[in-house]
């Protein structure tokens, strides 16, 4: 009986294990699908832009790419449970006159570690949950 009873317990575990990660694997590529889109930058740490900085997040490829002011850059996205970490940013190195823009832009890209998104606006947080980048949707 106690056997019995064990082999139970030890498969409703495997069961409980393999679906939490399958419901997390579900929700992650939710969220991919969710970020899915071109976007125009309009606030950097608050500030608002218009340098013609853009993300374009392709949720399937799990890459984010776009225009940083002057270079354009891509780089992969993983989501794990709620968090997003955008990878190492590629980027052209085409020299203009002000990188200031630029440079900015891209140390808020280093910073994100989570998103909300709500009726065409997308934020991108950093650890402190403070937005540091705003953007809305292209169209």
């Amino acid at each position: 009986m106690k056997t019995l009873v064990s082999i139970f317990l030890v498969g409703f575990l495997l069961i409980s294990l393999n679906s939490c990660d399958e419901t997390r694997q579900v929700l992650n590529t939710g969220s991919r699908v969710e970020l899915n889109g071109s976007y125009n930058v309009t606030q950097l740490n608050g500030t608002t832009v218009n340098n013609n900085q853009t993300i374009n997040f392709n949720g399937l490829g799990k890459t984010v790419s776009g225009n940083a002011g002057c270079n354009t850059y891509n780089a992969s996205f993983t989501i794990e449970t709620y968090q997003l970490t955008i990878g190492d940013v590629a980027l052209t190195r085409k020299s203009c006159p002000d990188m200031k823009a630029e440079n900015d832009f891209l140390a808020a890209l280093d910073k994100v570690t989570s998103y909300q998104k709500t009726d065409g606006t997308l934020n991108l947080l950093d650890a402190n949950n403070t937005i540091v980048i705003k953007a809305a949707a292209a169209n």
